[in-house]
């Protein structure tokens, strides 16, 4: 440990050895820059000055060349070509104009450069404030001024005005030259090729151009004024972060010893780190090893080649109920655990068989001898062991309790047979499949005397509720129930589904079908008997409701027909003309009257189930008689009713009245049926004719909505009715009085829109014969 700690300590004299020696290099290094910075700066604000003043000069000498006694216009073309010689030689000169004293542009020349633009006309005045205010200042002290930076849309800027006073034909002159700074910099800095340093020109310590554009981080800079530029504009130069350090020899090689020591320094901490941590979990190691063969389930005894034991662990001795192991140590085959007689000799030939390389490994199970003379269930595995080299050391005996197995074996055994003849003696179909590759893994002999041995009728029940509950519905639910009708057998079954866990841990699905057919068959009868019961429970209540109502209205109707007798007795007293309408309305009265009485007459007959009063009944009268009240119900609708009867038609052997009410009720329906459809108007047609078999037909066909093929079915069935009021019994009765005159009532759908109602009723004719 002592040397962990004396090598820390060396390693960090180093560190601080090599730190102190880089800062003294990377001091030495700033001087250097800073000096390199100092002289490179005055050097190009020096070329940037040069420059400035060599165009004053020769922008000043342009007008000294012309003749004095010509005037401006006269000497315009002169002045033009100087003027393009001199922007053609220096390119940071981009415009040179000239204004009068009305500060106008007399004229204005552009550099034949590619930056060169003229940016004021002839006639034009400055409207630039710095410009304007460079001027001022040089027509007060007569003497050349700049103005400030300023910026175009253009190439070359930013730009600089030099303002200047000149004569030319003995008229005073500004002229105004358009400078690029930018160029300008270029120029000076033109021969500059290190990429250490960024340059800028500052206005008012602002940057206003920059010849570098580098974006690396910078360390130091450096700043110079610009002359004959006025004091606000200087030049910055900037050295980025890259120094001496980096091409000083004695620093690397001082650098690359250092690292050595410091890595051979840490090379030795590591070593001297891994040998301890070696040490350690060696110790930690065979303390674990002892640890976990002794806390090991199954017994472990080693041996050396010859079967000689060498080493045997806590649970080995345990088991042989030993308190230790001196008495084994030391034992060679047969051991004194070993059976006598046959597995001892068993025992034997298996050791000298895998003792002369004829099997790597081997197990066998036999009931060990304690010293008590007690035994137990044991199996033993018999291995090799070998090491990384491959050299055979001796054999490992794997001993292992098995007597709880053996005996939850048994039980298991016990209970599965027990299972087995309880379900077999069920009387249910009970199987069980993979829910994914639907294979059956189990069936009794009842599920088996059905459907066989293979998955069929597992599948066709799971099929039938699927089609019952949805796809979706049975995937996600654990336990279904259901009742389902198989078709191949004839028979009902009660479905009990349900997906429970299988020997292997898997989830499987237990499928019990009971029969039910008996049981379905008394359901139905007895629903049956329930509905016949209820339905002739309430024809009885109709029918005595129908005779009590009767009843009642006879005695009123009676006094209605009676009082109408005497009105028009009264009337015939009075003088009253026998063709006047009140007489007319006083006899249909009392004829209606009478006829509601023969109704009701009807209706008592016809829930006493007696016979309908047969008679010949000329065709016309019947249908007029309908006529007139079915016509009250189409005005009330705004209906239109028509019929037709076939000429050969002319009576009808039938009760009169019962016959009116079921035709009265069928073209009821039939404009009830036809209301409410928009842009349509309800129309009614009865059509009679006589059939090949000479019997009355008469047709109510209606433009309604119609009838689903659904309901038809239920159409004459006591209280069914598709109309949101009514009770149900109108087509029911009206079949019933049909019937009773031995004829039939059927429906049909209309060609187009609507229901048919065809009545067929026997003819006089056809009764006679």
């Amino acid at each position: 440990m002592f040397g962990v700690i004396m090598t820390w300590i060396m390693l960090i004299c180093v560190i601080i050895g090599l730190l102190f020696i880089g800062r003294v290099i990377q001091s030495e290094d700033h001087k250097s820059q800073l000096s390199q910075l100092h002289q490179t700066t005055e050097l190009w604000a020096e070329a940037f000055s040069i420059n400035l003043n060599a165009d004053l000069d020769r922008l000043g000498q342009l007008q000294n060349a012309l003749p004095r006694n010509q005037t401006f216009k006269q000497n315009l073309r002169t002045l033009q070509q100087q003027a393009r010689e001199l922007m053609q030689r220096r390119p940071e000169i981009l415009e040179i104009n000239y204004v009068d004293t009305n500060s106008r542009v007399a004229a204005s020349f552009a550099s034949p450069h590619p930056f060169g633009d003229i940016t004021l006309t002839t006639g034009e005045r400055y409207q630039r404030a710095s410009t304007r205010q460079a001027i001022n200042r040089t027509r007060r002290t007569d003497s050349a001024s700049f103005s400030e930076p300023y910026s175009l849309p253009i190439e070359g800027s930013p730009f600089i005005d030099l303002v200047s006073p000149c004569f030319i034909g003995g008229e005073r002159y500004l002229q105004i030259s358009r400078l690029s700074i930018w160029a300008l910099l270029r120029q000076a800095t033109q021969n500059h090729s290190d990429s250490s340093f960024r340059i800028s020109l500052l206005y008012d310590g602002t940057p206003i151009v920059a010849a570098s554009a580098d974006s690396r981080r910078q360390s130091i800079s450096y700043k110079v004024g610009l002359a004959p530029l006025p004091a606000s504009f200087e030049l910055q130069v900037s050295s980025y972060a890259q120094g001496l350090i980096t091409q000083n020899t004695l620093f690397w090689v001082i650098s690359a010893l250092g690292i050595f020591l410091i890595v051979a320094l840490l090379g030795l901490i590591r070593f001297n780190w891994r040998q301890n941590s070696t040490e350690t979990a060696l110790r930690a190691e065979s303390a674990l090893r002892k640890t976990i063969a002794d806390s090991q389930l199954s017994g472990l005894q080693v041996t050396d080649r010859n079967g000689r034991i060498v080493y045997t662990n806590r649970t080995f001795t345990d088991l042989l109920g030993l308190s230790s192991n001196e008495h084994l140590i030391g034992q060679l085959p047969p051991y004194s655990y070993w059976p006598k007689g046959d597995a001892g000799f068993r025992l034997m030939e298996l050791f000298e068989t895998i003792q002369r390389g004829q099997m790597t490994t081997t197990s066998y199970e036999f009931n060990p001898i304690r010293p008590d003379g007690s035994t137990f269930n044991a199996f033993i595995h018999i291995s090799p062991m070998i090491t990384v080299e491959g050299t055979h050391l001796g054999w490992l005996w794997t001993l292992t309790d098995i007597s709880e197995i053996r005996q939850a074996q048994e039980r298991v055994t016990a209970a599965h047979e027990r299972f087995t003849r309880v379900l077999e003696s069920m009387q249910d179909a009970i199987s069980v499949a993979d829910p994914q590759s639907n294979v059956l893994l189990f069936s009794n002999s009842v599920y088996d005397s059905l459907f066989g041995e293979g998955n069929f009728g597992h599948m066709q029940a799971h099929t039938e509720l699927i089609n019952q509950m949805g796809e979706k519905r049975v995937k996600e639910a654990t336990d279904l129930s259901t009742d389902i009708y198989l078709e191949d057998l004839d028979r009902w079954f009660a479905l009990h589904e349900r997906m429970i866990t299988w020997t292997d841990r898997t989830s499987v699905r237990l499928q019990i079908l009971s029969d039910i057919t008996e049981r379905r068959k008394n359901e139905n009868l007895l629903a049956e008997q329930q509905a016949r019961s209820e339905l002739n429970s309430r024809l009885v209540t109709m029918g005595e409701m129908a005779s009590s109502l009767a009843h009642e209205l006879n005695q009123p109707l009676t006094a209605i027909s009676n009082y109408a007798f005497i009105v028009g007795s009264m009337m015939k007293k009075a003088g009253v003309p026998e063709d006047h309408e009140m007489f007319y309305s006083v006899s249909r009265i009392e004829s209606q009257a009478q006829r509601a009485a023969g109704i009701i007459q009807r209706i008592r007959s016809f829930t006493k189930r007696s016979e309908p009063k047969m008679e010949s009944i000329p065709i016309i009268n019947l249908v007029k008689e309908v006529m007139e009240l079915a016509n009250i119900q189409a005005r009330r609708h705004n209906a239109k009713i028509q019929y037709y009867i076939a000429p050969d038609v002319n009576h009808v052997w039938c009760d009169e009245i019962m016959i009116e009410q079921v035709l009265l009720n069928l073209i009821k329906n039939g404009i009830e049926a036809s209301v409410g459809i928009e842009g349509q108007k309800p129309e009614v047609t009865l059509t009679i004719y006589l059939d090949i078999d000479h019997h009355v037909i008469f047709e109510v066909a209606d433009n309604g909505v119609g009838i689903d093929d659904e309901h038809k079915v239920q159409l004459f069935d006591p209280f069914f009715t598709t109309k949101s009021s009514g009770m149900g019994m109108g087509l029911n009765i009206c079949r019933t009085i049909v019937e009773l005159h031995h004829g039939r009532l059927s429906i049909s759908d209309n060609i187009g829109r609507g229901t048919i109602f065809t009545l067929m009723l026997p003819s006089e004719n056809t009764q006679t014969g």
